[in-house]
């Protein structure tokens, strides 16, 4: 097998179990938004639409980050701002990410040069139905941060 058809192969497998890990009743929402080969720029921001229909439960809120072993940094700081029961009003967190240990490896999980990461990030009950709006920025001091492939946001309700 060659090199190309066993990248591929992985890369196959890899989307393979992501989309079987995203089959679950409680999860309401689960998109991926995918950044440049050339870099995420400092003022571009990702926004991710998720519609809640049930205004009676709470939900879990949680941001995935794929990077490449080529991301520079072994951490990760994004500007996560989602608008409130109003929906006009957006609260900004600043949150960080810790995408490798001290020695330099990679947490998550990983296929080649791909790896994945999860980390909650909030919960909200919205009280009523309508569309949740999340907006996200890297935090780095980089006006152009290279090494990040997907920013992804899940929503899953609690049991």
């Amino acid at each position: 097998m060659t090199s190309h058809n066993l990248k591929k192969n992985k890369f196959t497998l890899l989307l393979s179990l992501l989309v079987l890990a995203a089959c679950d009743s409680n999860t309401m929402y689960h998109s991926y938004l995918h950044l440049p080969k050339e870099g995420w720029g400092k003022s571009d921001t990702l926004t991710f639409k998720a519609p809640i229909t049930d205004s009676l439960a709470s939900y879990r809120i949680s941001v995935e980050v794929r990077n490449r072993d080529d991301y520079p940094y072994s951490n990760l700081y994004l500007f996560i701002s989602h608008n409130t029961q109003d929906s006009t009003v957006f609260v900004t967190d600043t949150v960080k990410y810790t995408l490798a240990d001290k020695s330099g490896k990679w947490l998550g999980t990983g296929l080649g040069d791909l790896y994945q990461s999860a980390s909650s990030y909030t919960f909200v009950a919205p009280r009523r139905s309508g569309n949740l709006t999340f907006r996200v920025t890297h935090g780095m001091r980089d006006n152009t941060l290279m090494g990040i492939n997907d920013i992804g946001l899940e929503i899953k309700r609690e049991k």
